[in-house]
């Protein structure tokens, strides 16, 4: 069993749609996936009470922190991979999930004051030595600071992922509906979330407690 944690202390930045869509990209791949919804917002909880499609899917509800949802799942028969919707907050929910993870996803916009919102998390999880993949999300395809914003990251040696999620109205429709914008027509919405996943597996193959 496998643990993602989707994790930012900014609110804004698409946890909860990146959360639904590697966890759909992933049963896609045959796995059996659980979702813990720990954002006392519940939208990825609400986006699962939606979906008409779960093959693959369920949804956690019995824990207040990742690491109680771990030790109850190991309980159960256990998922193949875990993925952990957390708040926007500097609380020790968020604490608690990058140190369970094998891996926390932090997505973030490349604007100025996502780069800085992003600190938190990327402290949170250098601070309990896990690993973890920032994640440029929601980005204008028309935007040129991309690569500048990349660069920055990267100088302060930051890992990044090579894919990005445009900004896209496939997405935000789809999640209204219990779908992800991967599934719907737009061919370019399921390309990124095909490769950020790719990048996500290679990450988790790499190494993990569980």
């Amino acid at each position: 069993m496998k643990a993602i944690a989707l994790a930012s202390l900014k609110g804004g930045v698409g946890k909860s749609t990146l959360a639904a869509a590697l966890a759909v990209r992933a049963a896609q791949d045959g796995l059996r996936v659980a979702l813990v919804d720990l954002d006392p917002q519940e939208s990825l909880a609400d986006w699962f009470g939606r979906r008409a499609d779960r093959a693959g899917l369920t949804l956690f509800h019995n824990a207040d922190l990742a690491s109680d949802a771990i030790e109850a799942l190991h309980q159960t028969e256990a998922p193949d991979l875990v993925i952990f919707d957390t708040p926007p907050a500097f609380v020790p929910t968020v604490a608690d999930a990058i140190a369970t993870a094998d891996l926390s996803v932090i997505p973030l916009r490349p604007g100025a004051l996502d780069l800085i919102g992003s600190e938190g998390a990327v402290q949170l999880a250098t601070e309990a030595g896990r690993p973890y993949l920032c994640v440029f999300n929601d980005v204008d395809t028309r935007w040129k600071g991309l690569a500048s914003a990349r660069d920055y990251l990267e100088g302060a040696g930051v890992p990044v992922a090579g894919a990005a999620v445009a900004h896209r109205s496939a997405f935000m429709v789809a999640m209204a509906s219990g779908k992800t914008g991967a599934e719907g027509s737009d061919k370019r919405a399921a390309e990124e979330i095909d490769a950020l996943w790719s990048e996500v597996k290679a990450a988790l193959a790499k190494g993990g407690r569980r």
